[in-house]
């Protein structure tokens, strides 16, 4: 059981952490001022592993996400980080706003296809003048962005299968189907290296991890997905965060 004991070891370093936004974008705008917007700004769309931006692109405005998945990642000597997982509503790419003069992360369409709002800077300065609660909408997103992103860095000190847990949860939440007796159909088409980049652990220890919830009876293979109990799967993450 050393591996057992390993997974629960206090890691030092900085912690590794993921991002998973919450699709809210069109809760905050009105549909009046989101037909405006993609008169605006025209959609476009895009295939499964086609770059929206890559790392290094010039950061000329933003994107919104009106369909589809997209992971934005960032290159190490160690592979592909994943950074974030984003969903329908979310917006990325603003780097432009931080005077920051290229992207700092590749956007990768995750899902079949995808459909894009590209936001210019020259755009959304007309947007703003024009349409000030979308501009307002932006501010209050970016700034539970932050929100988000504190959580998540406070998690990476927790213990790896917790971390892993708490990915699994999230993703079920966001980006799952309601199964029977409250359990949680996911299938996202992606491996267990990719899900362990989301939270700075090996394919390995996502492996145990795994191991682990389906001996607590919390997760179960379907096909090329998973089927969560999120309920049980709290309580025992909840146990272990206590140890």
């Amino acid at each position: 059981m050393d591996w057992l004991r390993a997974l629960f070891r206090p890691r030092g370093g900085p912690p590794q952490h993921f991002f998973l936004p919450e699709a809210s974008w069109h809760r905050r705008i009105s549909p009046e001022a989101m037909a405006e917007m993609e008169a605006i700004c025209p959609p476009r769309r895009y295939r499964k592993g086609e770059a929206i931006f890559l790392l290094g692109d010039p950061a000329q405005g933003f994107f919104i996400l009106m369909e589809g998945r997209v992971r934005l990642i960032l290159p190490t000597t160690k592979g592909e980080r994943t950074l974030a997982l984003l969903g329908e509503g979310d917006i990325f790419g603003e780097s432009f706003l931080t005077g920051k003069p290229a992207q700092t992360t590749t956007a990768l369409v995750q899902s079949p296809q995808a459909v894009v709002c590209p936001v210019s800077r020259e755009q959304f300065l007309e947007i703003a003048r024009t349409l000030p609660e979308v501009a307002l909408a932006f501010a209050s997103l970016l700034a539970e962005r932050i929100g988000q992103l504190t959580e998540e860095i406070a998690r990476g000190a927790l213990p790896a299968p917790v971390r892993v847990g708490r990915l699994l949860l999230n993703l079920g939440r966001r980006f799952g189907h309601l199964g029977k007796n409250g359990s949680i159909l996911l299938d996202l088409d992606l491996s267990q290296e990719e899900l362990g980049t989301f939270c700075g652990v090996t394919r390995v220890t996502v492996a145990q991890a795994f191991r682990l919830f389906r001996a607590e009876g919390v997760l179960e293979r379907q096909g090329s997905g998973y089927v969560l109990y999120p309920d049980r799967l709290e309580s025992l993450l909840e146990t272990w965060e206590g140890l």
